[in-house]
């Protein structure tokens, strides 16, 4: 099932069926068929949808919704997009409207990159470091940096990009095929790998930007002026060895790089945030959850996709409960963990009511609530298949909500007095996930004891 923009701002033309049905078959293309990759770029219009802004007549370029299973993750793109939208930052390509779908100002063309020399292939690497460093300190990456995203335009005289974020992850491993001279051996490269740090993901990109830009051989920075040739030989290191292992961090530093070469100012790069482990981008949980109960509860629904939509529901509901008991509204986060369960009878989501209700002095109803936890997490199932090292995230994770269970139960023992059933369950929360609380706790039992 399909969601189709409901501004009425946009007329878009196209089949988003077709978009997300092309978008799905990139992955095969990269990471199975890599080697019948034909090389030269090829069009790439089939993976956007165009349309047109009825308030100024202008055309538009349409990122739509995919399929109901990818709901989660057309939240975390509409999140990312979000974010571009607010921030309004020079070279990137302005976002018009978000959810469901985004909405694009028309970018420049797609094409082939042109080839320039180092002074104006590093100020354009310059211009993707200085959007990069202020999208990851909102907690925007991993980016994508390929000639259909990154494009670029000549004007008064001198390059800049045009940058579209959020894009296609797949579609730039594709492009980087399409160009590359040995398949196999650019399939290979670690700056692929699903598994690296978003920030070094970016960087790498940026230095192989940087680098598919030059006319010049890799050897012409060996004539550079001392200070110009040093931070060559920077980037040059970090072609194959990576980011951190040629010192540069953030793209705050990286732009420091660039505008060396570039020549340009080093007080233009002076003000990027400083930024080395991405922070946790979270959406907006009341834009989730009304798109989420009109998903829900709509007949188009295919029964198959159900669970890809009822289960990320719930945990919104239980995160838009948590910000609101911070906030102290006991009793709007109680109703929305009763709705979290209602959708999902997940153990955690009892732990969570039995605080709410502690904190309303509905005690009897707390520990039951508890005890309806412990019950549930004994006859949960696992849910899907998980790769190893998914599987390792996902037992750490189901020992810190049983750790939260035991906490929350030894609380309420050692609040009745029951020091040794207190001391058993805080121990067994030490053991799973040691932190402050429990610490903090089994203190109070041992001055419990002593008195």
């Amino acid at each position: 099932m399909m969601r189709a923009l409901d501004d009425g701002r946009f007329v878009v033309r196209g089949n988003p069926e077709e978009v997300a049905g092309e978008r799905r078959a990139l992955w095969k293309y990269t990471r199975l068929w890599h080697r019948n990759i034909q090389p030269g770029l090829s069009p790439k219009d089939g993976y956007w949808l165009h349309g047109t802004d009825r308030q100024s007549g202008a055309r538009v370029q349409v990122h739509p919704r995919g399929y109901a299973f990818d709901w989660t993750h057309e939240l975390a793109t509409e999140t990312v997009a979000r974010v571009v939208q607010s921030l309004a930052l020079p070279y990137t390509v302005p976002v018009l409207h978000v959810g469901p779908g985004i909405v694009f100002a028309e970018p420049p063309p797609a094409r082939p990159w042109p080839s320039l020399g180092i002074e104006a292939a590093a100020a354009c690497a310059l211009q993707a470091c200085e959007v990069a460093a202020r999208l990851h300190a909102r907690g925007c990456g991993p980016l994508v940096f390929g000639p259909s995203h990154l494009r670029l335009v000549e004007q008064d005289g001198h390059w800049q990009i045009r940058w579209l974020v959020p894009g296609i992850e797949d579609l730039d491993l594709y492009e980087a095929l399409e160009l590359a001279k040995d398949h196999d051996r650019e399939h290979r490269h670690p700056r692929w790998d699903w598994g690296i740090d978003p920030i070094q993901h970016d960087l790498w990109q940026i230095a192989w930007f940087f680098f598919s830009l030059l006319a010049v051989d890799r050897s012409a920075g060996e004539t550079l002026d001392p200070a110009p040739r040093e931070a060559f030989r920077t980037l040059l290191g970090m072609l194959d060895g990576g980011p951190e292992a040629a010192g540069v961090k953030d793209a705050a530093s990286l732009a420091g790089v660039f505008a060396v070469l570039a020549r340009v100012p080093s007080a233009r790069v002076q003000g990027l945030p400083v930024v080395r482990a991405l922070p946790r981008l979270y959406p907006d949980w009341d834009v989730v959850i009304a798109d989420g109960e009109a998903l829900w509860k709509s007949d188009s629904l295919p029964r198959g996709h159900r669970d890809y939509v009822r289960l990320p529901l719930a945990v919104a509901y239980h995160q838009r409960a948590s910000r609101a008991w911070a906030r102290g509204e006991h009793g709007a986060a109680l109703a929305d963990v009763d709705r979290a369960l209602e959708i999902d009878d997940h153990a955690p989501y009892h732990t969570t009511r039995a605080v709410l209700l502690d904190a309303q002095n509905r005690r009897d109803e707390a520990r039951a609530a508890i005890a309806m936890a412990f019950t549930m997490d004994a006859e949960a199932k696992e849910r899907g298949f998980r790769t190893p090292d998914e599987q390792a995230a996902w037992e750490k994770a189901k020992d810190v909500e049983r750790a939260r269970a035991h906490l929350t139960r030894g609380m309420f023992a050692l609040r009745a007095g029951s020091l040794d059933e207190a001391e058993a369950d805080l121990r067994r929360a030490e053991e799973l996930a040691p932190n402050a609380l429990s610490t903090r706790a089994l203190a109070a039992v041992a001055r419990a004891r002593s008195r």
